[in-house]
């Protein structure tokens, strides 16, 4: 439950294994309070499929979920959509594509049907909908720390970035401690830090993310950047360290130079294994999927530009004049790609893979190789460490002169 509702857009969950118990646990959890957005999403639940994934959920589930959300006031509404209006709704749906079957619900969200109430009470869920992930990893309980960690960020580089926040965070609190210790004024942004997460806390949260760093070093769960950049740290910390040795030992403190010794073994050894593994590769975007499609289409449409130079059929230019919205999809889902504490380089070439993988799912004539589908696969058949969570079930509508433009550019959205 705590995972749906920390859900910032539309996503895909598995309701593998559940019965009813566990079904009204998680509407009750879930639904019957509503969602801290700003705009209506859709929660996907996954409650049957095809052959190779029947033995996982009971024949009555979608049934059985569809009760447990009525019975904290949602309604089963076929034509509930991504809107505003359909808050509250669910609706079921066997999807043939994935050979699989959902239960799509639209949230209750804050604010929604609120009136005056949310006028009254907008700057407070303002604030609320604005955190930043680095508000959300500081502010939170440690046990959903350890999840977020795990969920949001996948690599080491972002793992690195969030101890470079929780260190100067920490930095911030001890000189806050040490001004109310002088009994000095606060000003109004260090009261608000001081009112949030303790330095313990924050100690805690950072212990964890050293932890977790060490052990991608040694299990060379590095990318090719990461690895470089992580060998020259680790060699400016071998050769500071034999100078605080060589020191230690010149001031005959012979203690502190065996301790430092120990510390510089296990660094040498870090430095060893990373040398010798293998770079791994950059998780794919979350919607890669739906921009390849996207993608695709749009090389389809430069291509009948080059080929025809103004000579186009009624259906070319239908397709042609939905250029517009299908540049606009593939930008807001770009935008919900992008990782917790990603660095915009890093963003750029998995954006770039994306779009490189897309390019190669064209079949070749000669050969008829490549990549089926447009990026890889389908949404919602891997986690991906937290990166590959599914837009509940909508596909990329095919583009048809005769289907309205926008659907075919923002089905993807839905």
């Amino acid at each position: 439950a705590g995972k749906v509702r920390r859900a910032t857009e539309s996503e895909e969950f598995d309701l593998a294994n559940y019965d009813q118990a566990r079904c009204d646990e998680l509407a009750k959890a879930a639904f019957s309070e509503p969602l801290p957005l700003s705009q209506m999403v859709r929660l996907s639940f996954v409650v049957g499929g095809g052959k190779l994934v029947r033995q996982k959920y009971t024949d009555d589930l979608p049934k059985l979920f569809m009760g447990s959300l009525t019975a904290v006031g949602y309604v089963d509404d076929s034509a509930a959509a991504v809107e505003p209006g359909s808050a509250g709704k669910f609706k079921y749906q066997h999807d043939t594509g994935k050979n699989l079957k959902f239960v799509h619900v639209f949230p209750r969200i804050g604010g929604a049907g609120g009136g005056e109430e949310v006028g009254e009470a907008g700057e407070e869920e303002e604030e609320e909908r604005e955190q930043t992930p680095e508000e959300i990893l500081i502010g939170c309980e440690f046990d959903e720390f350890k999840e977020l960690v795990t969920d949001r960020l996948p690599t080491y580089g972002q793992k690195k970035r969030l101890l470079d926040v929780l260190k100067t965070r920490i930095s911030n609190l001890e000189t806050i401690e040490g001004k109310m210790t002088r009994l000095e004024k606060l000003s109004a942004e260090e009261q608000v830090m001081f009112d949030g997460a303790g330095v313990e806390d924050v100690r805690e949260k950072a212990k964890h993310v050293s932890s977790e760093l060490q052990a991608m070093a040694e299990a060379g769960s590095l990318t090719l950047a990461e690895k470089t950049a992580l060998l020259e740290q680790l060699e400016s910390r071998v050769a500071a360290m034999e100078a605080e040795i060589k020191k230690a030992e010149d001031e005959g403190k012979q203690k502190r130079a065996q301790a430092l010794t120990q510390q510089l073994e296990t660094v040498r050894q870090t430095r060893a294994t990373v040398k010798e593994c293998s770079p791994v590769s950059l998780p794919p975007l979350r919607h890669a999927a739906e921009i390849g499609k996207l993608h695709m289409k749009l090389a389809e449409i430069a291509k009948i530009e080059k080929e025809k130079k103004g000579s186009y059929t009624v259906a070319e230019l239908t397709r042609i004049g939905e250029r517009p919205e299908m540049e606009e999809a593939i930008s807001v889902l770009k935008e919900r790609s992008r990782g917790w504490l990603e660095s915009d380089e890093v963003f750029q070439e998995r954006f770039h893979a994306c779009l490189r993988k897309a390019a190669s799912s064209v079949p070749k004539k000669p050969s008829g190789g490549g990549y089926g589908g447009g990026g890889g696969s389908r949404p919602g058949t891997a986690s991906s460490g937290g990166w590959s969570t599914a837009t509940g079930g909508a596909r990329v509508a095919k583009s048809k002169a005769s289907g309205p433009p926008t659907r075919n550019a923002f089905a993807a959205l839905g």
